[in-house]
């Protein structure tokens, strides 16, 4: 029965997962963390500033010398729980085990969070707050707030400020980036 009981066997799995076995069928966003591309860039403001690390905060400035080894480097993996078309990411820095996040209040804050992206990876509609959604134009690429629509990702036109967000890009909020796979 060799044979006939693997057919046996994968006739009754095929059915389980046709008819249902009781168990909710997985859905897009229940992708194994294993099975998650993790994609590492630079991202640069249109000012030249790069992003570094100081005092737990994300920062811009300009690196130079041997304080370019400070740049931080932003890992990426596709948020699939949000509509393809608006190029839905989480964002994460030190490959990926700190988070973007947009926190809740009035006026909403960037920070981070020591949650592995590939986790979040498997969230569903509660990762808005750890979601980007990307738009290109003319070389440059904005990230706007999926938790906090209109809210963009910037830095400040001053040096060595923290990565935050603004409703109003003017010439104190720079939001327009270049993103480049390392």
């Amino acid at each position: 029965m060799g044979g006939a009981g693997y057919c046996l066997r994968y006739l009754t799995v095929l059915l389980l997962c046709a008819f249902g076995s009781g168990a909710a069928a997985p859905t897009m966003c229940e992708k194994p963390a294993s099975w998650v591309s993790v994609f590492k860039y630079r991202l640069w403001d249109v000012a030249q500033k790069s992003l570094y690390l100081r005092n737990n905060q994300l920062v811009a400035g300009y690196l130079q010398g041997p304080n370019s080894a400070l740049e931080e480097k932003i890992s990426w993996i596709p948020n699939r729980c949000f509509e393809r078309g608006r190029l839905p990411i989480i964002l994460g820095i030190q490959d990926g085990h700190r988070s973007l996040a947009c926190g809740a209040g009035a006026l909403p804050t960037l920070q981070l969070e020591e949650v592995n992206i590939t986790e979040l990876s498997r969230g569903g509609e509660e990762t808005a707050r750890f979601t980007f959604f990307r738009s290109y134009k003319d070389g440059l690429w904005r990230f706007e707030s999926a938790a906090h629509p209109g809210w963009l990702l910037c830095t400040s036109a001053q040096s060595n400020e923290p990565l935050g967000l603004t409703a109003s890009p003017d010439d104190a909020h720079i939001v327009d980036f270049y993103f480049q796979r390392c």
